[in-house]
């Protein structure tokens, strides 16, 4: 009698759909949890490059690669095309 009990019931849940919905349930947490790891990833890779942005040395070599800047006592050699 209690097998056909709990036979009744898992098929009331699997016709009712809470079942599906607690896999879907299960299901969306390890997809949210993913999305959680990935941004706090990216919030710690944001920090670093503000704390490289506030630093005058990167600012500096970010102006010559980027811009192609010079300071005042560098060399330039322009050659003609």
């Amino acid at each position: 009698m209690a097998v056909l009990c709990v036979f009744v019931f898992v098929i009331s849940l699997f016709i009712n759909g809470s079942l599906w919905r607690v896999w879907a349930l299960r299901r969306d947490h390890a997809t949210i949890l993913t999305q959680i790891e990935n941004a706090q990833k990216k919030s710690s890779l944001l920090d670093v490059q503000i704390k490289q942005a506030k630093d005058p040395v990167f600012i500096e070599r970010q102006a010559r690669d980027k811009l192609d800047m010079v300071s005042d006592n560098d060399l330039v050699f322009v050659f003609p095309e």
